[in-house]
């Protein structure tokens, strides 16, 4: 079905573009949203055509409801109208206001001033989602030397487009460099406040303070002890959006502090991979 409606979609926005000034309704630039056409190429079509009819209060409401942006809003109130208009026509080729700016008694009120919401299509400017999951590989530097591979986990719940929550999980496995010790396993759980840079649409920068603990596993012979002491640790990385839903961890690095015994271990840690939006 979703299919259907984009090839619908597509249909009329080549129409829209062959013939010019063809006329649009609020169903039509619906239509093009809930199709997931990006924005610039809803405000083009807008911009070489015209309205069936000026847009009421009800059909803004609706366009937001669909997931319109502010610009296409801003778009369709500055279309030319060929059918009735809800106020006379004027000569100024000024845009109209935007009904957030009006006093109008057709325009809605005047929204408060928060952060975007998650939106559902797009890569625009500050669009995310409630919750992503990471997970990929991961490379463990250790104090002494020790090189160990393995993977990292992520869940992050974004509170606003800027700051979220993470619980960070991570495994490592190898060989370390410690005299008498043939393999060593560390598991890492921790969790801390994540900021996010969303100036640009597609490259997103983030931060993040970690804390919690480390169970370390050392073994010789294949005879395992085990110890848990306190983590945290600080770091970031950036990711890379493909899609809506979709990003590519370019790299994170995190520096890690791992306490046994009241002593503190210096260890790094760097980990790309895929992170998917919910």
């Amino acid at each position: 079905m979703k299919g259907i409606c984009f090839m619908l979609a597509c249909f009329m926005a080549f129409s829209v573009g062959l013939y010019g000034q063809e006329a649009l309704s609020i169903d039509d630039i619906i239509g093009m949203v809930k199709a997931k056409l990006r924005s610039r190429t809803i405000i083009q079509k807008v911009n070489i055509s015209t309205m069936e009819s000026a847009p009421s209060a009800d059909d803004i409401v609706k366009l937001k409801k669909a997931g319109a942006s502010r610009r296409i809003i801003e778009a369709v109130l500055a279309a030319p109208v060929t059918g009735p208009s809800v106020a006379p026509a004027t000569s100024s080729t000024r845009p109209s206001p935007a009904p957030w700016t009006t006093s109008s008694t057709m325009a809605p009120s005047k929204p408060e001033a928060t952060s975007p919401e998650p939106t559902s299509g797009g890569l625009e400017k500050g669009a995310y989602s409630h919750f992503e999951v990471f997970g990929g590989y991961s490379y463990f530097r250790g104090d002494g030397g020790s090189n160990l591979h393995g993977w990292n986990s992520a869940f992050v719940q974004n509170i606003n487009q800027r700051i979220g929550l993470i619980v960070d999980v991570s495994g490592h496995y190898g060989t370390p460099t410690a005299p008498l010790l043939d393999a060593q396993r560390n598991h890492t759980f921790l969790f801390g406040p994540q900021f996010s840079f969303r100036a640009h649409p597609r490259v997103i920068p983030f931060a993040h303070g970690l804390f919690g603990f480390s169970h370390v596993n050392e073994g010789l012979a294949g005879a395992f002890t085990s110890y848990i002491g306190l983590a945290y640790g600080f770091g970031g990385g950036v990711d890379i959006k493909i899609s809506d839903k979709l990003s590519v961890r370019a790299g994170q690095v995190d520096y890690i502090n791992i306490r046994r015994s009241g002593v503190g271990t210096h260890n790094i840690r760097m980990s790309f991979g895929i992170v998917a939006g919910l």
